[in-house]
């Protein structure tokens, strides 16, 4: 692979006829083990059903004010 395909997609400003370098050191890598993706999907999940409970709460209450003159009373 030659160098020159670095300089026509990395867009660097090189003067004509001459190759983008490569870097010396590769980019990082993070990796995320799985008891911390772990603890971010079940906190997420408790999130996401709070707000979902909190939401259906306030719907059920405006559905059943809406339909509470047409609850017969025994």
């Amino acid at each position: 692979m030659s160098d020159c395909l670095i300089k026509a997609f990395s867009g660097c400003a090189c003067p004509p006829g001459e190759c983008a370098e490569k870097p010396a050191t590769p980019a990082p890598v993070t990796f995320v083990s799985w008891r911390v993706q772990a603890i971010a999907c079940l906190t997420f999940g408790f999130l996401a059903a709070i707000v979902s409970a909190a939401w259906m709460e306030t719907q059920f209450r405006s559905l059943d004010l809406r339909n509470q003159e047409y609850v017969s009373r025994k």
